[in-house]
């Protein structure tokens, strides 16, 4: 018996939503191609890709491990012979669900997992939620499956009469938790169909969920945007020296926890547009390379930093990182001084670490090594490794490799740029096609307030980070340089399509359902809004670029 689709109403898009979050699609498994084949499943459910399979897409990651794809559909109005174009983005990976505990085997079941919570302990304001009967909870569930199905919803409601003039291309990826990957297959795709149907991409709409502005926030929101991210990588070069002398040589750990202690929320970083800033910089990880324990300090540790942007360039975050760097160096030639007889002061100055970027020291072992030194560098890119491969690794051992030449040197931080890379993204003021879009974005929140009483704001940027950094590149000139110089990775393991992504120039809105927790055990969704006013708002926003005339 064939299967027909119906997902028109709350309870049959609620339906889909328990469908998606049921396929355990955790980022980096093979589980992601699960999630890909029921994407295909459910989109063969509607009649028009059913007579029309044609219209269907797969895209492979480049080189991936695990054979993981994108996934495509694409519907054609019936009217005219337009070629403006709507893209519905999302993601279908979830992060994992470890910190679930004992509950993890029903993290997928959002019916099951929301009862089960009931008989544990948590937060009064999270209880009142869970029995008010309007909060389903589960991984995924918000971030992003309930924007998925929306899409499919809004997919199958367009392909019943086709009675519009253009086209909706549905846009899903893989590996967005973890490299966005799957976007950078997503972008050839989007390259390949616009050569060959045509296509005018007039808007990006994703759908992830509203995020949070401060603790306590209730706003729903609709993004022009999105944050940027660099993830600084700051390898510290210490000077051995055995625990009974620590003042004749400087612990790599000491270096990495002073770094982190000036870098930790520094207002350096803070960017502002309008009204609007970024998060503060966190620290990602913090670790020394020390493998067995002895009585020699660590001679290496490194710190990854997490850095949002809203217009810092690459370039602009590493002059700052090497003030914080600088900084961090007169702290600890302070306090080494200060355990001395100030007599023997001037002796000390070679303790004081130095800062490179990963640019110069490169520079200067083609300078001093040559050809060797370019050759043996090169080797360790090409190293495989047993495990399933990690940029934040690789460029460990890239930064490992390259100090080691300069132990003359040491004490030092090498400052060097991990994948991946994000770029900020916002709507520009050009008095043209993104002037519109904003105008729509407008119209979206006096419709949601007309129809339903409903209050949404607008937001120049999504702080939750998103695909839809990759939808365009707002000022590659400055960017692609610098990366090339900093991220060792870029263009080699690392091939993020700045070039290509810079040519679709796709604006971007976020629109999406209503919920709390991304990423937390206690992810849920808010149903009415989600389910009632949400659809009616996305099928508003097509409708209005799909029939703007310009």
């Amino acid at each position: 018996m064939d299967k027909t689709a119906y997902w028109n109403n709350r309870e049959q898009i609620l339906s889909l939503i328990r469908r998606l979050v049921r396929v355990p699609s955790i980022a980096g498994t093979a589980d992601e191609n699960v999630m890909a084949e029921e994407l295909l499943g459910v989109f063969k459910e509607i009649p028009y890709f059913r007579e029309n399979p044609d219209c269907l897409f797969e895209k492979h990651i480049e080189g991936d491990s695990l054979k993981r794809k994108a996934i495509a559909a694409l519907l054609k109005g019936k009217k005219g012979k337009s070629n403006k174009t709507v893209i519905l983005l999302s993601h279908f990976d979830v992060v994992g669900v470890e910190d679930y505990g004992y509950l993890k085997d029903y993290a997928f079941n959002p019916d099951l997992y929301t009862q089960k919570l009931k008989d544990t302990s948590l937060p009064e304001d999270i209880m009142k939620e869970l029995h008010s009967g309007n909060w389903l909870f589960a991984r995924g569930i918000m971030d992003m499956k309930a924007g998925l199905a929306l899409h499919i919803s809004l997919l199958e409601k367009y392909a019943a009469k086709r009675d519009f003039e253009g086209n909706i291309l549905l846009l899903s990826t893989p590996d967005e938790e973890r490299n966005s990957e799957g976007m950078f297959a997503a972008v050839a795709l989007l390259t390949s169909l616009k050569r060959q149907y045509g296509l005018e991409y007039c808007i990006g709409i994703c759908s992830e969920p509203s995020f949070a502005s401060f603790p306590g926030d209730e706003s729903k929101y609709v993004y022009l945007g999105s944050v940027g991210k660099l993830l600084p990588m700051v390898f510290c070069n210490g000077k051995e020296t055995h625990v009974g002398e620590p003042l004749e040589g400087v612990n790599a750990s000491w270096m990495a926890a002073v770094f982190t202690a000036n870098m930790e929320l520094s207002i350096l970083f803070i960017d502002q547009d309008g009204d609007e800033r970024n998060p503060p910089p966190t620290c990602l990880k913090l670790t020394d390379l020390k493998e067995q324990y002895n009585v020699q300090t660590p001679t290496d540790a490194y710190v990854l930093y997490n850095v949002l942007t809203l217009r810092q360039t690459p370039g602009e975050v590493m002059d700052k990182l090497k003030l914080i760097a600088e900084q961090s160096s007169l702290e600890i030639l302070g306090k080494i001084k200060n355990m001395y007889n100030s007599r023997v002061h001037s002796k000390l100055d070679h303790l004081k670490p130095r800062v490179y970027s990963y640019s110069y020291l490169y520079m200067l072992g083609k300078e001093r090594f040559g050809e060797d030194f370019e050759r043996e560098m090169a080797d360790v890119h090409d190293q495989q490794t047993d495990t399933q491969f990690d940029y934040r690794l690789k460029t460990v051992e890239i930064a490992k490799k390259i100090s080691g030449y300069f132990q003359d040197l040491s004490p030092f931080y090498l400052i060097m740029f991990a994948p991946p890379y994000y770029p900020h993204v916002s709507l520009l003021k050009d008095g043209g096609r993104d002037e519109k879009i904003r105008s729509i974005a407008e119209g979206i929140i006096h419709e949601a307030k007309d129809v339903f009483r409903q209050e949404i704001k607008l937001k120049q940027f999504f702080t939750g980070l998103s695909d839809v950094s990759y939808c365009r590149l707002l000022d590659a000139d400055r960017v692609i340089p610098s990366l090339k110089d900093e991220m060792p990775l870029y263009g080699k393991k690392y091939k993020m399509p700045l070039k290509e992504i810079e040519e679709l120039n796709i604006p971007t809105i976020n629109l999406g359902p209503f919920g709390k927790d991304a990423h937390k055990r206690t992810e849920r969704l808010e149903l009415s809004f989600s389910l009632d006013t949400l659809p009616h708002l996305l099928k508003y926003t097509v409708d209005s670029v799909l029939k703007d005339e310009a």
